[in-house]
């Protein structure tokens, strides 16, 4: 009969090679806080028959129980002497650290020791840091973020390896199985006061609601362990089909998301919900803070029958809408600030500041009705100096085959040209006339008769 010792080790060996957590030979970093589950992994780590493993020790010390997190930091500096192992450790102040960055305590621990165990990390070229996470752990995790009203990612609950090379060897271990490995070894480890108060979230799930849970289903625990995996499954195969129908339906470049409506329009509301959760991340980095009403008010804005509209969102992103284009971008995205003047004196090339270049040059072949980006003109119509600037409100052309004057603005709403692209559009006067809007539309002004000889032709290359 297999040893319950012995039973553990096989378990999480078992573990780490369908998960592919680490190879035999790998350098880890241990996240090590003296506690049970902490300490455990340790010594589950230096037994693995099969795993000749480099670990390094890492230990941050929170400083928040006074004498006891020093007692916590030479708990551990003295267990990894025992297995001869590197020992790394920092202490900071986090109610310090939680104050001047204005998170709660837990956040604040949060951050320190990733920023923590990221740089030892680096230090030693690690594969990964493991941490000490278990069932039990991951029973809890589950209706925190139920009771917080997470989707399916939030409840796929924590991966066996994350996305920053945090690995999970003891997910399949319960607590109690964890305790009875100790006692069985005759290791000791640190007892942290601060995990039976239950002013945490946390802490009152496992002292408070787990236990009411078990009441109706003695087997909670492994009942939610078994939802996250399968949740898990799901979320992955959904990552993929979101990430597929993203490429097909937006486009990423220029500090930007832009995305075509009418394809988004396609799609299952919940696939389209996804596609703009993964845009945002495209530019904010991070889904933190992103509610269900955000994406639902990015939803509106795509079933809208309103042609342009804006959206303000956390984290400094806004989201546009123009006309059959959904753009996700920085709030303070300057690149469409192109305001300039520049005069044109003569024939030549003059490089605009907005990007690309307006050519004229003298021709004998006049072409009307003009071309998208190619105009001509009759000097003794249209004499030098000329202009060329960027849109302002209330400019106003007398379109081509027409004889009163328009709006601009109009004239770009008719042709759907994007709020954002209108900035990028060069006009053309000669004097107080505009003769043409570049690529748009030309002036009736300047109409080319049969006795126009000084004729020059004006192409913008955008």
């Amino acid at each position: 009969m297999i040893s319950i010792d012995t039973s553990l080790i096989v378990r999480v060996e078992r573990t780490i090679r369908r998960q592919g957590l680490f190879n035999p030979v790998d350098t880890l970093v241990v996240a090590l806080s003296g506690g049970a589950d902490s300490s455990a992994l340790l010594d589950l780590l230096t037994r693995l028959p099969d795993y000749p493993l480099r670990l390094i020790v890492a230990h941050l010390n929170h400083s928040l129980r006074g004498g006891e997190s020093d007692a916590d930091e030479e708990f551990c500096r003295e267990l990894a002497a025992r297995y001869s192992l590197l020992f790394e450790c920092r202490k900071i102040d986090v109610n310090n650290f939680a104050s001047k960055c204005r998170l709660n305590l837990e956040d604040a621990g949060r951050r320190a020791r990733i920023e923590f165990l990221d740089e030892i990390r680096g230090k030693f070229g690690a594969a990964a840091v493991a941490l000490a996470h278990h069932a039990d752990d991951q029973a809890e995790t589950m209706l925190m973020r139920l009771l917080r009203g997470s989707g399916m990612t939030g409840l796929s609950g924590m991966a066996y390896r994350n996305a920053r090379g945090y690995v999970r060897p003891l997910l399949d271990i319960s607590r109690a199985e964890i305790e009875q490995y100790l006692r069985i070894r005759g290791l000791k480890w640190r007892e942290d006061a601060s995990n039976s108060d239950t002013i945490y979230l946390r802490n009152r799930i496992r002292h408070e609601l787990l236990p009411l849970l078990e009441e109706y289903n003695p087997a909670i625990r492994s009942a939610l362990v078994s939802a996250a995996a399968i949740i898990g499954g799901d979320e992955t195969l959904l990552i993929e089909l979101t990430e597929r129908t993203f490429a097909e339906s937006c486009r990423v470049g220029e500090g930007r998301v832009l995305c075509g409506i009418a394809h988004l329009r396609t799609l299952n509301p919940a696939l389209r919900r996804r596609i703009l959760r993964h845009a945002f991340k495209e530019m904010a980095g991070t889904l933190a803070g992103v509610s269900r009403r955000h994406i639902d008010s990015i939803c509106d804005l795509i079933t809208s029958d309103c042609p342009n509209a804006r959206l303000a969102l956390p984290h400094g992103i806004a989201v546009v809408r123009e006309y059959d284009s959904l753009i996700v971008m920085r709030a303070d995205d300057t690149t469409l600030d192109t305001a300039f003047e520049l005069p044109i004196t003569e024939p030549g090339s003059y490089q605009l500041p907005s990007g690309g270049c307006l050519l004229v040059d003298a021709t004998n072949a006049a072409s009307f009705p003009p071309e998208a980006d190619t105009v001509c003109f009759d000097l003794a119509k249209a004499p030098f100096p000329w202009l060329i600037r960027t849109f302002r409100p209330g400019d106003r052309i007398v379109p081509f085959g027409m004889s009163g004057r328009k709006k601009v603005k109009d004239v770009f709403i008719d042709r759907k040209i994007p709020v954002s692209e209108r900035a990028r559009i060069p006009l053309l006067f000669q004097g107080n006339n505009l003769i043409w809007i570049a690529g748009v539309c030309a002036s009736q002004l300047c109409r080319i008769g049969s006795a126009s000889g000084n004729v020059v032709r004006v192409t913008w290359q955008p």
